[in-house]
């Protein structure tokens, strides 16, 4: 029986009592008491009794409803007979007298949680850090105690009721509407660490090993290591070795580039006590960007702006040669593309949201090695400040294209203005004299009347340059209106086509009459 095998003394730790957080709904027409989420951590600390706590006040739902949070701890024994009752009996009780209420659950086997990021239930485990837990999961999978608050229409409601639950536990509902209403049992894995290296020669690993101080030479268990390296879906290299029972150990497994994969196996019983998934640093470069002592100044609605700005090392470094790995991940970035097609990756901004401004500049920050163009038929010379001034590399291109027609007019009130006037206006605006154009490689150019052609999307783009593709973002909004209405940032999926016709309307206004501000003249 799982449950018997996690807990057997030296299996994969050595625990002594069981830590219970029962979060609970209590209705308040009826005094009934009904199972929200519940979760039994078994630890190596020393039992102290039951210690009952309600941890804060009574939460309010609705009307009839209210939430509580109380915590209390079990003895190994006395958890196990809860855990048989829970199982054949479908019930629940700290005290053996109060019983919470909830249907027939579904028993799901034990699991292996490893203590990755991205791991949804990690956000409702307790530490599950270091080499992961087991777990052994009652499911309630009718849930008609509960339908009232997790239909869709309650989300909102829900959520601000997980938001409540957080002040007081550290146990983040709100990602794992799927678990409410159920019992879960989390079995930390505490009888081994182990660390992992590279070796130099890039085609195995070197690994150390810390058994736990209950454990006495004789009682290691007999283990398997398994090493992995993938890329691309293939398995570049792979290794199941017998563990040799020392604190180090050497595994050769032919290539280790990309992601590698570890897991350490107890042979009797099978369990895993160790996980690892990552990437080892091959090569470490220093960046040798030289820092200008001299900010660059902007100012931007009264107030002077400073960004540090670095000089860019690409023509000072020897050109890195490609190799086998950057001709693959070329490849890769087109399936990775439709994979965030198909999962709609975004990032929504609802009325009144703050930071939509500062992940603009975020990005172009981040972004910018190659230079940043933006596209917006409403840009103004101060939303050139707010976005492209932001640069941080020196003397990359830095190009806008916006427009002159009727609807723009409207909406800045210059309806009576000539293209002439306006594009007079907005020089000035860039002319300010408090800026020092520190480093700066910038030209905007207008589209009006004849010259060009009409646009209405709005973009954010990265080109590209030998060896890294271009990066295109649909603003979804402009940037004059960035935070004041619902939008959505959202990468494109396939760049080049909006880099190629942006470069084309470029070329288009190539002309005097269309030219605001160019830095350096």
């Amino acid at each position: 029986m799982d449950f018997k095998i996690l807990t057997t003394t030296g299996n994969i730790a050595f625990y002594e009592s069981c830590e219970v957080t029962e979060i609970f709904l209590h209705r308040k027409s009826d005094n009934a008491v009904f199972n929200f989420f519940t979760l039994a951590v078994f630890e190596e600390k020393p039992y102290n009794g039951l210690n009952k706590n309600f941890l804060g006040n009574r939460i309010a739902v609705n009307d009839d409803y209210n939430l509580g949070i109380q915590r209390y701890c079990f003895t190994v024994a006395e958890t196990i007979t809860k855990f048989d009752t829970l199982r054949t009996k479908n019930k629940w009780s700290a005290d053996g007298i109060n019983f919470s209420q909830f249907p027939q659950l579904k028993y799901l086997p034990k699991q292996y949680v490893p203590s990755v990021e991205g791991n949804r239930v990690n956000h409702i485990l307790k530490n599950n850090f270091h080499n992961g837990s087991y777990t052994i999961e009652f499911f309630d999978e009718i849930k008609s105690n509960l339908s009232f608050i997790l239909k869709i229409e309650s989300l909102a409601k829900y959520n601000e009721l997980c938001e409540k639950i957080k002040e007081h536990v550290p146990i983040d509902l709100s990602v794992v509407r799927d678990r409410i209403g159920n019992f879960i049992f989390q079995f930390p894995v505490t009888i081994i660490e182990s660390h992992s290296k590279a070796l130099s020669t890039w085609d195995g690993i070197d690994m150390n090993f810390s058994w736990h101080n209950s454990l006495s030479n004789s009682s290691i268990p007999d283990c398997l290591i398994q090493v992995e390296s993938t890329f691309d879906k293939n398995y570049m290299g792979s290794s199941i070795t017998e563990y040799n029972k020392t604190i180090n150990q050497q595994i050769i497994i032919g290539n280790l580039d990309q992601i590698t994969h570890i897991k350490i196996w107890r042979k009797e019983p099978s369990l895993i006590l160790s996980s690892f998934s990552g990437s080892f640093f091959r090569d470490f470069h220093l960046n040798m960007s030289i820092i200008s002592p001299e900010p660059r100044l902007f100012e931007v609605n009264g107030a002077i702006q400073q960004v540090q700005v670095a000089s860019s090392d690409r023509k000072a470094k020897k050109k890195k040669d490609a190799d086998y790995k950057t001709y693959i991940n070329n490849y890769l970035y087109d399936e990775e593309k439709k994979q965030l097609e198909k999962s709609l990756s975004f990032k929504q901004y609802k009325k009144g949201t703050l930071g939509g401004m500062e992940d603009l500049q975020r990005l172009i920050q981040q972004k910018d090695e190659n230079g940043v163009y933006i596209w917006d038929p409403f840009l103004s010379p101060t939303d050139i400040l707010k976005t492209l001034f932001y640069s941080k590399t020196a003397n990359v291109p830095l190009k806008a294209i916006g427009s002159i027609n009727d609807t723009v007019k409207m909406v800045y009130k210059q309806k009576d203005k000539s293209v002439t006037d306006i594009i007079a206006e907005y020089k000035s605006t860039l002319d300010n004299p408090n800026h020092n154009n520190h480093l700066l490689n910038l030209e905007f150019r207008v589209q009006h009347t004849t010259f060009g052609w009409a646009f209405h999307d709005r973009f954010l783009i990265f080109p590209s340059s030998e060896l890294k593709r271009p990066q295109v973002y649909s603003l979804g909004t402009s940037i004059n209106s960035y935070g004041d209405k619902h939008h959505i940032l959202q990468e494109v999926s396939h760049p080049q086509p909006v880099v190629d016709a942006f470069n084309e309307l470029w070329d288009k206004l190539n002309h005097p009459v269309c030219l605001v501000w160019k830095y350096p003249k």
